[in-house]
């Protein structure tokens, strides 16, 4: 823009000279001339002057911008920031609740499999109360069945007991 400028300014003082003559010195022709220049100076500096403006205002402008762009991004940073901090809040209170299940869960498999122990532990020791009466009642007709082997012993003459009892001596341990 400014060559372009420099090129009218030049053309300009050209045609200017050229009207200058030798002869009109003084003349109406050198006045014109001469105001012409002024003018043209005149201009040359309004058009100097507002070129340095429309730069000021092209700076400015760009500053206004860059500020309002910096205030955008400041802007999208907190909504970000909040976005993140609710996201968070919402975690936590999900997390909490899962937790809270958990624990509840456990619990509930704690008690049920503590109910199930119980249980196990009362049948097995009525199992053990079982088996130890069914034990006591075999030993009882064991040692009844032997009592019973030495009476028929003695009827029929026997008089010496074996060892290991008379149902030892069936079973051959005796």
């Amino acid at each position: 823009m400014q060559e372009e400028n420099q090129g009218v300014r030049n053309e300009l003082l050209e045609r200017l000279r050229s009207l200058e003559t030798p002869q009109s010195s003084g003349t109406l022709a050198e006045l014109a001339y001469r105001r012409a220049k002024e003018a043209l100076e005149k201009a040359l500096e309004e058009a100097r002057t507002i070129r340095l403006k429309a730069i000021d205002d092209a700076r400015e402008t760009r500053e206004r911008e860059l500020n309002a762009l910096m205030e955008s991004l400041r802007a999208l940073r907190q909504s970000a920031e909040a976005q993140i901090d609710a996201l968070l809040r919402t975690a936590e209170i999900e997390a909490e609740r899962i937790r809270a299940e958990a624990r509840h869960e456990a619990d509930e498999l704690i008690d049920k499999a503590q109910r199930e122990a119980s249980a196990t532990r009362d049948e097995v020791a009525a199992m053990r109360a079982a088996a130890e009466d069914r034990a006591r009642e075999v030993e009882r007709m064991e040692s009844e069945l032997d009592r019973v082997f030495g009476q028929i012993g003695e009827r029929l003459g026997i008089m010496e007991k074996p060892s290991g009892g008379w149902l030892g001596r069936l079973r051959g341990r005796g």
